[in-house]
């Protein structure tokens, strides 16, 4: 099942409550102490297009941009500014099936461990630049779908408990702000369906399965209509 959500879209500016810290469960996971030092540069050769095997071919740059020019339209993800755990344990997911995208998998499986954690290190350093605001959304959905990211309903909890913030750098969560409302409709009837299963305790599967289609389209509407540095 995909959601379409190719709707008109109208102005609207909403304040969301502050987001509380997220919870213990998205921690990092113990490294014994030793920081490792990103590599940044060896991450933009990859993104351009330099891996080991595959080259041009691998390129992220293709789809998620590079700096954040032309990245995150429609169905793909920004990645810029997302935190460098996040970025890798999506690679590590695709590896080990618990995420599917006939791009992403031969992808994230090519990559040696150097380049994934160096990609994800690129991304993370990179200050997401675009909004995908459009002037045509209608109100009353993005107005909906900012209560749920700010207050939440009976059946779910506030997205931005976890979602909300720009300071989830050192946490494996992804900043929503911003990014394509396909992309994000598309990723929580994933939860739903059970076509991705990489989430901690089964928090988004809960959650995604909690959420009417109404819901879906009114929530992924609403952090598309917010840029990414508004936070």
């Amino acid at each position: 099942m995909r959601l379409s959500i190719l709707v008109p879209f109208a102005t609207f500016v909403a304040c969301a409550a502050a987001a509380q810290s997220p919870p213990p469960l998205f921690d990092d996971a113990d490294d014994g102490g030793v920081e490792r030092a990103p590599d940044t540069a060896l991450g933009r050769t990859v993104a351009s297009g330099g891996a080991q095997q595959g080259g041009v071919g691998m390129k992220c740059m293709a789809c998620h941009g590079l700096d954040d020019a032309g990245a995150g339209l429609g169905e793909m993800p920004g990645l810029a500014g997302l935190p460098a755990d996040y970025i890798e344990a999506q690679l590590q997911a695709f590896m080990a099936g618990e995420r599917f995208s006939p791009i992403m998998v031969p992808i994230a499986t090519q990559l040696t461990e150097e380049e994934r954690l160096a990609v994800a290190d690129y991304y993370a350093s990179v200050a997401p630049k675009l909004s995908k605001f459009d002037h045509g959304a209608p109100t009353d959905v993005v107005q909906q779908g900012g209560a749920l990211a700010a207050s939440g309903s009976d059946s779910v909890p506030a997205c931005n408990q976890c979602h909300g913030g720009s300071d989830t750098s050192g946490a494996a969560i992804p900043r929503l702000a911003g990014q394509s409302a396909q992309y994000i409709a598309d990723q929580l009837v994933a939860w739903q369906n059970g076509d991705r299963a990489n989430g901690p305790l089964n928090v988004m599967e809960d959650i995604a399965k909690s959420l009417s289609d109404a819901e879906i389209r009114a929530v992924a509407l609403y952090y598309q209509q917010t840029p990414p540095d508004a936070e």
